[in-house]
């Protein structure tokens, strides 16, 4: 009873402040509950003297709870006190009783609003929304196991609470009512908030927890170990691998300024960042459900390496978020919390399903990669998104009014009301929303007449306009003098495809993708814009017909881009709404059709993928990837299948340490999968004996075998080039950028091929960079094999090297505040894009040659 006691001590005070769920004053007997169905429960905390009834010495067990009592109710039973430096729900002003509390929730992750911008602390809390809250308070796994079918009316019960019904429900702290209903949406009472909070409190005080304080590797190097219970880890300098950790973890604030890495751990609860410096938290091959950034001062940086899934991924602190040679869907959704203080950087660089921005005047920085879909909450105003040129947005969503800077892409941005005034600096491709015609962009015309034209000229103007208005509208409006625009219909206004339709010498079928990768749907749809076409191996070389309709005056065109990198831009289609495109054997080709309406003002893109189907030779690679001066990866990858394929992998005796056979599998994700078999955790098995051998391979598709046979790899080195005649990586001064226009940029790269200069050159047709860091002082240049330069592999859009011109090629880079000295790899290919050799050369940085404010990182001694 005395642990109980401390436990649950906390909740009394709550009950003298709110008088509700513990309600007041006057002692209530535990005989006038004896009937409840939560009378054990209720007797327990009463003879606790943990709760206490009315005046009138009842209890009232089934009076209702609000979301602000809740909220206070978790808090003090949880020890939560930490606050988002500022909440900005538009029903609560900071008067109101619950406003600190619900600060509190913000900041701990397990409260959100109930949309419209408000969070309705005096609402009677339902209970499904009670279960998000304590699911969330104990860093539940609530993405696994959505089923909730135990109950009879799982129908009723939303989407979003699903998952957190199933953790509580496997964890016995909510059950159904005697009919077998969970009943989602009635109001939590006060018995059932006592019943839920003291299992809740059960779980948590009966849940053990490892303590890493000490610096070094922990874990087995052949075989996995499963915590069961929390971890913490205190300390900088630690190192987990092959563990499976069943509860949550923390990596603690005494981390301070300290690395961490994990390698091939999987958290099913909740990780927490609370240390950790700008270059620390290393993921490799793992699998997190659930990452919470939140350190106090200070920058922390989280880097995705290999084949580690992150499912979400929730910031409340500055926070630089990396991918680096991801083999697996990395980090997926990323949300910007109401708890982010104001001001705040976070850096985003890599491939995003989902980021959301409920944070408010905060900087975003996207300096490289792709964001699928990026939401700004209404209520999160004043962010500023830099979205640099290697970077690209394929749908954006503002519904808070936002500045975008940079030259990147944003294929698609909707403007909602509430975002009415947001500014672009480089246009969207396609824009729309109730506020699309508010927004600043490069070019856009000022208003200055009183409701007339954009154009400007006088009052008595000309059909051109003059200085200070024209004919379209001078200083009072009006719209009487000029060229008349001719009257338009809702048609005028349309970008859209309204059919599309393609047919060769062999069916073809159109397949829905999202956003170009996975299979959603098949045949054309007016909102659906890419889509792809597979050819059979034996496809041969012949012509392919589109047959287009959009609306009228709508003007369309298309483009084509070969694998090769060849290409066929802007070509007009035709009054009749066809046209011809050639297609070659084993090659992949892209088309684009463009729609531009009426008024000009509006063009929508359609992307037609023709995707050859890869056999088991090309759909499949050995990429080596050096993780430290003595350790290297070996992922057996591929991107050329589909989500959800499953793939068996044999690697003979002959190839590993031990000499015997094994067998490893995978799933094939979004974007493609691969296996490291040079596994930890199997001791480093793969050890080829001859640069050139055998793997078995199986492949199957909802259950039926689509590829069984021999894959035979080639880990031939890379030849070296060592005379570097007419072979030069440069790099530009900060005075050079700044004079083309790249003053905010952290660094450019020029490679100059002189083939005159050098008669080993003459037969270069293509050419290839790629670059590596330089972390540390005995690092060794790269061994590059023949494995590494595989494409067919990848159908999502690498078209490999560059063909060689008269231009130089440039690598500029934007957003990155620390630069390390690099090695250039330039890989040189003859006509057939037969990989000629590789010359490697060092580049050292210095203040002359970074962008201002850029910190140049010597190497380390390891």
């Amino acid at each position: 009873m005395k642990k109980f006691r401390s436990i649950l001590s906390a909740l009394l005070a709550v009950s003298l402040v709110f008088g509700t769920l513990l309600a007041s004053v006057s002692a209530a007997s535990s005989e006038n509950v004896d009937k409840h169905w939560a009378a054990g429960t209720l007797k327990k905390w009463l003879d606790a003297g943990l709760i206490q009834g009315y005046p009138d010495g009842t209890v009232k067990p089934d009076a209702p709870v609000t979301r602000g009592e809740f909220a206070a109710l978790l808090n003090r039973a949880f020890g939560l006190k930490d606050e988002a430096a500022s909440v900005s729900f538009n029903d609560l002003p900071t008067t109101n009783w619950a406003y600190h509390e619900i600060a509190v929730a913000v900041k701990a992750g397990y409260l959100q609003g109930t949309g419209g911008g408000k969070v309705s602390p005096a609402q009677a809390a339902a209970r499904q929304e009670a279960s998000v809250m304590v699911a969330n308070v104990l860093h539940l796994d609530t993405k696994t196991n959505t089923d909730v079918s135990q109950f009879k009316d799982a129908a009723q019960i939303a989407d979003w609470s699903k998952g957190a019904i199933a953790a509580l429900a496997s964890k016995q702290i909510v059950k159904g009512d005697e009919q077998g209903n969970f009943r989602p949406k009635a109001s939590i009472t006060r018995a059932e908030a006592v019943v839920v909070l003291d299992a809740a409190l059960e779980l948590q005080n009966n849940s053990a927890t490892k303590t890493f304080d000490k610096a070094g590797v922990y874990g087995s190097a052949d075989k996995t170990e499963t915590i069961d219970g929390n971890v913490v880890i205190s300390a900088a300098g630690v190192t987990l691998q092959n563990m499976v950790i069943t509860g949550n973890l923390t990596i603690a604030k005494e981390v301070a300024e300290g690395d961490v890495t994990l390698k091939n751990v999987t958290v099913k609860g909740t990780t927490t960042v609370n240390g950790g410096g700008p270059n620390s938290i290393h993921l490799e091959d793992s699998v997190l459900l659930r990452i919470i950034v939140d350190k106090a001062t200070g920058r922390v940086r989280l880097v995705a390496i290999g084949a580690t899934t992150v499912q979400d991924v929730i910031i409340q602190s500055p926070v630089k978020i990396e991918e680096s040679h991801v083999t697996d869907s990395g980090f997926k959704n990323i949300e910007l919390s109401k708890a982010l203080p104001k001001d705040s950087n976070v850096e985003l660089v890599g491939h995003f399903e989902s980021v959301g921005v409920m944070a408010a005047n905060i900087q975003l920085n996207i300096p490289s990669g792709t964001v699928d879909n990026l939401d700004v909450a209404s209520g999160a105003a004043g962010n500023t998104i830099n979205v640099s040129k290697e970077a690209q947005v394929l749908k954006l969503i503002l519904d808070a009014v936002a500045k975008l800077i940079g030259e990147g892409k944003v294929d698609q941005a909707t403007v909602n009301d509430a975002a009415k005034g947001s500014s672009f600096e480089t246009k969207p491709g396609q824009v729309d929303g109730s506020a699309k015609d508010s927004i600043t962009t490069p070019g856009t015309a000022v208003v200055i007449g009183g409701g007339g034209g954009s154009t400007g000229g006088n009052n008595s103007g000309s059909d051109t306009g003059g200085n200070n208005g024209g004919n379209t509208g001078g200083d009072n409006g009006g719209n009487n003098g000029g060229s008349t625009p001719p009257q338009c219909t809702v048609d005028c206004d349309d970008a859209t495809l309204h059919s599309l339709s393609v047919t060769g010498s062999v069916y073809m079928e159109l397949v829905q993708r999202d956003f170009g990768v996975a299979k959603v749907g098949i045949g054309f749809e007016s909102n659906m814009q890419d889509y792809s076409v597979d050819l059979a191996q034996n496809f041969t070389e012949s012509d392919v017909n589109f047959t287009v309709t959009a609306a009228a005056y709508a003007k369309l065109s298309y483009s084509l881009v070969y694998d090769d990198g060849n290409e066929i831009k802007d070509i007009a289609v035709g009054d009749q709404g066809t046209f011809n495109i050639h297609l070659r054997e084993k090659h992949d080709a892209t088309v684009m059709v463009t729609v531009t309406n009426a008024n000009d003002n509006q063009s929508w893109n359609y992307y037609v993928k023709f995707v050859y189907q890869r056999d088991l030779q090309e759909a499949f690679r050995i990429f080596k990837l050096p993780v430290s001066p003595t350790e290297t990866y070996q992922f057996f990858e591929t991107s050329a299948l589909e989500e959800g394929d499953h793939v068996v992998v044999t690697v003979p005796a002959a190839d590993t340490t031990k000499g015997l056979k094994i067998s490893v599998n995978f799933d094939c994700g979004k974007y493609g999968s691969g296996y490291n078999l040079a596994d930890y955790s199997k001791n480093n098995f793969f050890k080829p004996v001859n640069t050139i051998g055998k793997l078995h391979v199986v492949v199957t598709r909802a259950g039926q075998e689509i590829m069984n046979g021999e894959y035979q790899y080639d880990l031939t080195p890379v030849p070296l080039i060592t005379d570097g005649t007419g072979i030069n990586a440069s790099l530009w001064t900060q005075e050079q950028m700044k004079q083309d226009g790249a003053e905010n940029a952290s660094y450019r790269i020029e490679i100059d091929l002189d083939k005159n200069a050098n008669p080993a050159l003459q037969n270069v047709k293509y050419m290839d960079v790629m670059y590596e860091d330089k972390v540390y002082t005995n690092m060794e240049k790269r061994v590059w094999t023949y494995e590494d330069f595989k494409t067919s592999q990848n159908k999502y859009g690498f078209t490999g090297p560059t063909r060689v011109g008269n231009n130089s090629y440039l690598l500029t880079s934007y957003g990155y505040n620390e630069v390390h000295d690099k090695f250039a790899y330039i890989f040189l290919f003859d006509e057939h894009k037969k990989l000629i050799g590789c010359y490697v050369q060092e580049l050292h940085f210095d203040a002359d040659h970074v962008g201002e404010g850029v910190t140049i990182v010597p190497p380390v001694v390891k």
